[in-house]
């Protein structure tokens, strides 16, 4: 390798460890416990696409009765990677407790992140 190439790759693993740094900051920063009733299910697509192609993903969506709405990605620190059977076992109408981390910020699409839930059984008065 000659200098200049030893210097690029220092460069690009030094952006690399900011990234890193700060990715895990918001994420293990922003982690929380919250409670909600599902209202909605679905998904959201992002990007753009046009007869040549383009770019486009899908986020699974959770929307609540309370006006709130999380995604259900998978997430790489918190090991997640079954995300397609979480958004089965989310039913509408039922109450949860979530891990959840992230912010909601409207102007670009974010959304907090669901990690896990577990369902809070309420019983019906008779």
């Amino acid at each position: 390798f000659m200098e200049e190439d030893i210097l690029a790759i220092q460069f690009f693993l030094i952006i690399l460890a900011i990234c890193l740094f700060f990715g895990a900051l918001y994420t293990f920063c922003t982690h929380r416990k919250t409670t909600f009733v599902v209202k909605e299910k679905g998904t959201l697509t992002h990007g753009y696409a046009n007869r040549n192609g383009g770019s486009t993903w899908t986020n699974f969506m959770i929307y609540t009765k309370d006006g709130r709405a999380f995604k259900n990605v998978n997430s790489l620190w918190f090991w997640k990677w079954r995300s397609t059977e979480l958004q089965a076992k989310i039913q509408k109408g039922k109450k949860y407790v979530a891990d959840v981390y992230g912010w909601r910020i409207g102007g670009i699409n974010v959304y907090p992140n669901i990690v896990n839930v577990r369902e809070i059984k309420t019983h019906k008065k008779k």
